[in-house]
C-alpha cells in the first residue's frame, strides 16, 4: 500500500566510503539597501517600517533598563517587578526574520522575547486587510489604513508593555508576563522562559502546517545556548526525520516547513559556546548531524538586517517549496548581561563590548536608510520621536491599567470548551484502507486493550484532525498492539513512527495542538514520561493559563503502566500521581473497557491537555463494551458496587482487588461500596463525599506508592469535608514506599492487594 513506499529493503554493504559533510557557508551576503531596493527584495517604504521596528524594540528595551532606576519619566513612581532579559543590540535578527516572512507564519520565541513579539505584531499588522485591522482596533473611528495601522500600533506596544507590567490589558492578561508574551492572532505562539522548551512546539506548528498544506512557515527563534539542550536536538532529528522528507513519501511529500533561528548572542547565561562549552566553532555545524543536506545551514551576519532578511526569505522560500527544515545561525550580540543584575564584568571586557556596539544594528541601517535616500535627516528625526512618544504613551496608560483581579487568580486555568462539532472541512474522513476488525464476544465484550482502539478508530473517522504519533505505534502496532492496523487504515500522515524521543512526542504535540490538530500521542511506558516532564508539565498543562485563556492545547498522551510485569524499576512506575500536581493538567484512569473506550473518547473531544493512563495488566481484561457512539465524561466517578458499611475508593487496576475485598468482606458480613474515581483530575469529590457520609468509613486504595500518593490527597479532602461523619480514621492502601523490583516474589510483596484492602477494612470496623 502506498503507506510503505517509503521503505526498502535492507541489504549489508560495508563497502569502504567517505561521507562527505559538505559545505555551511557563512557570511555571504554583501549587499546594501540600495542594491536591495534595486533588485526588488523591498521598498523604501519597507526599509523605514523595518528601522521603526528595530527603534520600537529598542525603546521598549531601554524603558525596561531605565525603569530599574526609576529614571523612565512617563512612568515616575510605578514600581516595576516583572523579568530584564533584555535584547539590546539584537534587533535586526527579529525584524530581519519577521519581515522576511508572510505575515500570517508562525513564530515561538525565548525568553530574551520581547523584541521578537514586537516585530511579529509589527510585521502581522502592516499585513493585515483593512477588515482584519478594524477587528484588532474596533476603537478606531477612521476607516483609512493608514491611520488603522497606526492605532494597531498603538494598541500592540500598550498590550506588550501591558503584559510585562501583569496587567488585565496584556496580551496574556497578565498570566504570562514578559517571558511568556504571546499573541496567537498574530501568529505569535509565544515566549519560553524554559530554554529550548519552544523549539519541539515550533516543530508540531510546522507539522501542522504541513498536514492541513496552509503554506504556513515557522520560524523558531532560540538562543546559542539552547542548542545544548537534549529536546532541541531532539526537534532537529525529528523534523528532518525520512518520512517527512523522503522521496517516495507519497501522503505529502515536503519536509517541515520551519526555519530554526539560532540567535548566537554568544553567551549563554555567562558561558560561550564557541571555545567553552561545544566543540564545535559554530552552532550551525550541528546539522550536519541531523539531515544529509545539512539543513542548508548557513551563518549570516545578525548586526545587518538586510542580510537577516535575505537568509530569511531564501530560508522561507525553501520551506514553502517542501524543501525544509533550514537552520540558520545569526551572529549577533546582547549589549547587556543575561539580566539587569548581571554586570557582565566578571566575563567580558568594555573592549568586547565597545566593538560590537560600533556595528550596532540600528544605527548601520539609519546609515544606509539616509544613503539612499528613503528619509531626511529630519524625517528620521521625526521617525524617532515619533516610536519614543508611542512607547512613552503606551507605557504610562498601562503602568496605571487595570491589575487582574485577585478572585481570578486561578481563572483560565482550564477550559470548559469541547469540540461536539467537527467542522465540515474535517469530518468527511475517507479512510486511507481497511479498517481494523475488533472482535466482540458473543456477549458483547472487547478486551480493555480494543475498547482503546476501537475509540481511535470511531474518533479518527469523525475528525480528520486527530492524529496519532509514538514509538514503534505504525505498521508494528505499538509495543503492545493498541495501533494496530491505524496505518494501513489511515495513512502515514495520521499515525506514524516517531524517535525515541519522548520530550519532542509531547513537545511537538503541544505544537500541533495550538495549531489545529488534535494529537493522541502515545509513551510506551508511563515512566518515560519522566523524560518528558518538562514539555508536559511547562508546556502542555501551562499555556491555556499563561496566554490568559488565548490559546487552547487540545491533546492526549496515552501512557501506559507496566507494573504487575516483573518489569523493575524503570519500567513499572505508576506515576498519576505526580501528574495530577500539574494544575492545568487532566489525569484520568479508566479501569474497565467500557470505561476505556467512552473515557478516550471524551478527552479525545476535550480541549483540555489530558494524561490518559493506562495499565498493561488491564490490556487483556474483558468487559461489556457498547457498540457506536457513546462518551463517558470526564472528571465523573463511578460507583462499580453499593454497599453501606464500608467505603473503598480506588483507581485503575486496584479496583479489580477493591472488588475482590468487597467480595470477601460479604462474605463476612460487611457491606463495602466500591467508588472508582476515574479521574484524578477533575476529582469527582460529591461522589465520594456522599459514599462516606453514608457508609461512615473509608479505605482509599491504589497501585501508587504510599509516599506522595494521591490515595493522601483524597483521604485528607474527606476528613475535611466529611469529618462529622467519620466513625474511624481514613486508611490508604498502596505500594510499598520502594522502587518496584523485578523479582516476581518481591514485586508480589511490593504492590498492594485484596487482602491489603480487607485488613484496612478490619482495622477501622
Amino acid at each position: 500500500m502506498a503507506h510503505n513506499n517509503y521503505l526498502s529493503t535492507l541489504k549489508p554493504s560495508f563497502k569502504p566510503t567517505t561521507y562527505n559533510l559538505g559545505k555551511i557557508p557563512a557570511y555571504q551576503f554583501k549587499g546594501t539597501l540600495k542594491d536591495e531596493i534595486a533588485a526588488g527584495h523591498l521598498t523604501a517604504a519597507q526599509a523605514v517600517d523595518a528601522l521603526e521596528d528595530m527603534l520600537t524594540i529598542r525603546e521598549f528595551e531601554e524603558m525596561i533598563v531605565k525603569l530599574r532606576t526609576g529614571a523612565y519619566d512617563s512612568c515616575k513612581g510605578y514600581e516595576y517587578r516583572g523579568p530584564t532579559h533584555v535584547s539590546i543590540g539584537q534587533e535586526a535578527t527579529a525584524v530581519g526574520c519577521c519581515a522576511a516572512m508572510n505575515y500570517d507564519d508562525f513564530i515561538t520565541s525565548t525568553h530574551r522575547g520581547h523584541g521578537d513579539s514586537l516585530a511579529k505584531g509589527c510585521v502581522a499588522i502592516r499585513g493585515m486587510s483593512v477588515e482584519e485591522l478594524k477587528g484588532r482596533v474596533p476603537a478606531c473611528t477612521s476607516a483609512k489604513r493608514k491611520d488603522l495601522i497606526e492605532a494597531a500600533l498603538d494598541g500592540h506596544v500598550y498590550r506588550a508593555i501591558a503584559e510585562l507590567f501583569g496587567k488585565e490589558d496584556g496580551y496574556c492578561k497578565g498570566r504570562g508576563g514578559g517571558m511568556h508574551i504571546a499573541d496567537f492572532k498574530a501568529g505569535h505562539l509565544g515566549a519560553n522562559a524554559i530554554v529550548g522548551g519552544g523549539v519541539p512546539i515550533a516543530t508540531g506548528s510546522a507539522m501542522s502546517s504541513r498536514y492541513f498544506k496552509t503554506g504556513k512557515v515557522t520560524c523558531c527563534f532560540a538562543g546559542d545556548g539552547a542548542y545544548a539542550n537534549g529536546v532541541v536536538l531532539e526537534a532537529l532529528n525529528w523534523a528532518a526525520m525520512g518520512q517527512f522528507t523522503g522521496p517516495d513519501y507519497t501522503h505529502t511529500p515536503f519536509g517541515l516547513p520551519i526555519v530554526y533561528a539560532v540567535i548566537n548572542n554568544h553567551y549563554g547565561f555567562t558561558g560561550r559556546v564557541d571555545g567553552e562549552v561545544a566543540g564545535v566553532n559554530t552552532v550551525a555545524r550541528r546539522a550536519a548531524g541531523f539531515a544529509d543536506n545539512n539543513m542548508h545551514a548557513e551563518v549570516v551576519n545578525g548586526m545587518d538586517i538586510l542580510a537577516c532578511m535575505d537568509a530569511m526569505r531564501r530560508a522561507a522560500a525553501l520551506c514553502r517549496k517542501g524543501q525544509g527544515p533550514v537552520m540558520i545561525e545569526f551572529d549577533t550580540y546582547r549589549n547587556y548581561g543575561h539580566s539587569l543584575g548581571d554586570p557582565r564584568n566578571e566575563y567580558r571586557t568594555k573592549e568586547e563590548e565597545s566593538e560590537w556596539k560600533a556595528v550596532d544594528p540600528i544605527a548601520q541601517l539609519e546609515k544606509q536608510i539616509l544613503d539612499a535616500g528613503c528619509l531626511t535627516a529630519k524625517k528620521l528625526a521625526d521617525l524617532k520621536a515619533k516610536v519614543a512618544d508611542r512607547n512613552a504613551r503606551m507605557a504610562a496608560q498601562a503602568a496605571w491599567s487595570k491589575d487582574p483581579d485577585p478572585a481570578d487568580v486561578i481563572k483560565y486555568m482550564y477550559t470548559d470548551t469541547r469540540a461536539d462539532v467537527v467542522p465540515e472541512a474535517y469530518a468527511n474522513v475517507k479512510p486511507a484502507g481497511a479498517l481494523p476488525v475488533i472482535k466482540r464476544t458473543e456477549d458483547g465484550q472487547l478486551t480493555y486493550k480494543d475498547a482503546i482502539k476501537e475509540a481511535m478508530i470511531e474518533e479518527m473517522l469523525r475528525d480528520s484532525r486527530v492524529v496519532q504519533w509514538g514509538e514503534d505505534i505504525a505498521e508494528y502496532g505499538g509495543a503492545f498492539k493498541v495501533t494496530k492496523g491505524l496505518t494501513e487504515a489511515f495513512g502515514r500522515d495520521r499515525c506514524f513512527n516517531s524517535p525515541i524521543s519522548e520530550a519532542c512526542i509531547c513537545g511537538t504535540a503541544v505544537g500541533a495542538a495550538m495549531t489545529g490538530q488534535r494529537p493522541v500521542v502515545e509513551l510506551m511506558y508511563m515512566d518515560f514520561g519522566l523524560m518528558a516532564s518538562d514539555q508536559i508539565s511547562n508546556q502542555a498543562a501551562k499555556w491555556h493559563y499563561m496566554s490568559g485563556a488565548s490559546i487552547e492545547v487540545p491533546l492526549v498522551y496515552r501512557a501506559s503502566v507496566g507494573g504487575g510485569k516483573g518489569y523493575g524499576g524503570q519500567h513499572s512506575q505508576t506515576l498519576e500521581s505526580m501528574f495530577a500536581h500539574i494544575p492545568g493538567l487532566y489525569v484520568v484512569y479508566p479501569a474497565t473497557p467500557a470505561d476505556a473506550k467512552g473515557m478516550l473518547k471524551s478527552a479525545i473531544r476535550d480541549n483540555n491537555p489530558i494524561l490518559f493512563v493506562e495499565s498493561q495488566i488491564m490490556y487483556n481484561v474483558k468487559g461489556v463494551v457498547p457498540e457506536g457512539e457513546y462518551l463517558t465524561p470526564l472528571g465523573k466517578a463511578d460507583i462499580k458496587r453499593a454497599g453501606d458499611q464500608v467505603t473503598i475508593v480506588t483507581w485503575g487496576p486496584m479496583l479489580y482487588e477493591a472488588l475482590k475485598a468487597a467480595d470477601q468482606l460479604a462474605a463476612q458480613g460487611v457491606s463495602a461500596e466500591v467508588v472508582d474515581i476515574r479521574s484524578l483530575v477533575p476529582l469527582d469529590m460529591e461522589t465520594i463525599l456522599a459514599s462516606v457520609r453514608k457508609t461512615g468509613r473509608c479505605v482509599v486504595a491504589s497501585h501508587c506508592v504510599g509516599i506522595g500518593s494521591y490515595t493522601g490527597e483524597i483521604a485528607s479532602r474527606i476528613m475535611a469535608e466529611a469529618f462529622d461523619s467519620l466513625d474511624a480514621p481514613v486508611l490508604r492502601v498502596g505500594a510499598k514506599d520502594g522502587i518496584a523490583p523485578q523479582a516476581y516474589s518481591l514485586e508480589d510483596a511490593f504492590l498492594p492487594h485484596d487482602r491489603d484492602i480487607v485488613a484496612a477494612v478490619k482495622q477501622i470496623l
